[in-house]
């Protein structure tokens, strides 16, 4: 038996913190286009379920239209059960008055059970539990599994040896030990992540379908369980999913003396890394810089930003300066130097006045 899980598809995002309002627009719509995929590749793999572990929508107040287009997603998929349980932006009652028959939602305090049965008649329970006043302590308490069914648990929040930051979303992993289960479904990180919960069990997170941003970079998608009926072990697969990819790459400058090299760098990058022109990227500038560099950081930005989706420069490098080269040269930079030198100024402070200083020197535009 297959099962897929998801999670954080975060659908109806305003995206417009870094895109314009087109392309905020357009990111809004590639989510949803994303999640609704969900069930045609559930049927493609002969799913038996989809569990939706949470903040599938990112607001209260999310379109009609995205509603509607989820609704008619999991109602195209009638063989498919979906199973969903709210997050912490799930504040709205979505679906709940307009239920599909496939489609069960969690959405009571404490713990809530369904079972499938795999063809040879072996229980597969699906066991949701959402937060009450004291956060999972109910849960932890109440929990009961059977030791012979195939034990899935759902549950939102960050989990950790002894809970998360926030109670009201700390999921208490020591305390889920040693309970039948056989794995943990769980949403609100945003990267794939597993592990053992014990020797028995697993506990995933699927990550996000679609990363939004540069806090959610690299591969993005699904988790697709594969249960062995006969020995009740359970494949765990991730399945990248996203439509684009988030980039963050370092390039390491030190060795560039001219605005050209640098461009080599950043193509060479985007070769190594296979970055397509659909992807979004963040170049972050490294390394310590000669006081000489020519550097050009609008040009660069400017020859990048229609390469791809949404591209993004960040100067992290640093002015190198070998005050023994400067201390006793009879120029302007030597006697600056010299009086920065005595300042009580960070690294990074003097080296950027140094530059700025010989910038403008140079006659050239100063860009901060």
């Amino acid at each position: 038996m297959k099962i897929i899980h998801c999670a954080d598809a975060h659908i109806d995002s305003r995206m417009e913190s870094k895109l314009d309002k087109a392309k905020a627009s357009i990111r809004r719509d590639e989510i949803l286009d994303t999640f609704c995929r969900i069930g045609d590749y559930a049927e493609k793999q002969d799913a038996r379920a989809v569990i939706i572990a949470g903040d599938l929508f990112d607001t209260k107040s999310a379109r009609i239209g995205a509603q509607n287009r989820v609704l008619d997603s999991i109602k195209n998929h009638p063989d498919i059960i979906f199973y969903y349980l709210k997050g912490n932006h799930d504040e709205a009652e979505y679906f709940e008055k307009d239920t599909p028959d496939n489609l069960v939602i969690f959405y009571k305090d404490g713990i809530t059970k369904y079972t499938l049965k795999t063809p040879s008649g072996k229980n597969v329970a699906i066991t949701g539990i959402v937060p009450g006043a004291d956060g999972f302590g109910r849960a932890y308490s109440e929990l009961s599994l059977e030791y012979d069914d195939i034990n899935i648990v759902v549950m939102h929040g960050e989990a950790g040896e002894y809970g998360g930051k926030n109670k009201a979303e700390s999921i208490d992993l020591s305390k889920l030990k040693d309970r039948n289960i056989d794995y943990l479904a769980l949403g609100h990180y945003h990267s794939f992540t597993r592990d053992d919960l014990d020797g028995r069990g697993q506990y995933c997170y699927p990550g996000c379908p679609e990363g939004r941003g540069f806090d959610e970079p690299g591969e993005c998608g699904i988790v697709e369980l594969d249960i062995n009926e006969e020995t009740s072990h359970i494949d765990i697969n991730f399945v990248p999913f996203a439509k684009r990819t988030v980039f963050i790459e370092d390039v390491d400058i030190s060795e560039c003396m001219t605005t050209p090299e640098i461009d080599k760098l950043i193509e060479d990058t985007v070769r190594d890394y296979a970055i397509t022109e659909d992807d979004i990227l963040r170049i972050v500038l490294t390394g310590e810089t000669d006081v000489d560099i020519e550097k050009d950081i609008e040009h660069i930005r400017r020859k990048f930003a229609d390469s791809f989706f949404y591209f993004e420069l960040k100067d992290k490098s640093r002015t190198a300066i070998d005050y023994d080269e400067f201390l006793h040269e009879a120029s302007l930079k030597g006697e600056l130097v010299r009086l920065l030198k005595e300042e009580d100024l960070s690294e990074d402070e003097r080296g950027a006045i140094v530059r700025c200083a010989i910038l403008a020197l140079k006659g050239e535009e100063i860009v901060l």
